[in-house]
C-alpha cells in the first residue's frame, strides 16, 4: 500500500457513516493483536535486514506508547513499512482510521515490537 492509498482509506474509512462499536474491548484487543502479529515482526526483520537502527526505532516506539501518543505509533510503524516497501494489512488502515480503536492498535503494536525485539538476536553473516 501506498503513501497515497492509506491516505486515501483513512480518508474514505472517516467518512463511512458506520461506527466501529469497542463495547467488547478484549474482543478489539485481540483483533488487534491478530493484525500486528501478521505484519510486527516480518516488518522488524525487514528493517533490521535494510540496516536501519532497531535500537532508535525501538525506544522512539516506546516514547511514543509512553506518552500515549498512539497515533504516533500507528502512523510512524505505517511510515517505517512504507520506507521498506512493506506491505501492511487493510485492516491496519482501517483501525488507524478509527479513533477509539487507534489506543488499542498502539498497545497491540508496542506488544509484539516489544517482545520480539527481546528475542531477537542479530546474526552476524560471514562473506
Amino acid at each position: 500500500m501506498t503513501t497515497s492509498e492509506y491516505v486515501l482509506t483513512i480518508l474514505q474509512v472517516k467518512n463511512d457513516t458506520r461506527k466501529i462499536e469497542t463495547k467488547d474491548e478484549a474482543s478489539v484487543y485481540e483483533i488487534a493483536q491478530l493484525v500486528s502479529g501478521s505484519f510486527t515482526s516480518p516488518l522488524y526483520e525487514v528493517l533490521w535486514e535494510n540496516f536501519y537502527d532497531m535500537d532508535s526505532i525501538t525506544e522512539h516506539l516506546e516514547s511514543m506508547y509512553d506518552s500515549e501518543n498512539h497515533f504516533g505509533v500507528v502512523y510512524f510503524t505505517f511510515i517505517l513499512a512504507n520506507a521498506v516497501d512493506f506491505l501492511i494489512p487493510i485492516q491496519f488502515t482501517e483501525m488507524s482510521a478509527n479513533k477509539s480503536l487507534v489506543p488499542i492498535l498502539s498497545a497491540a503494536i508496542i506488544e509484539d515490537w516489544l517482545e520480539y525485539d527481546s528475542t531477537c538476536e542479530a546474526t552476524e553473516y560471514e562473506g
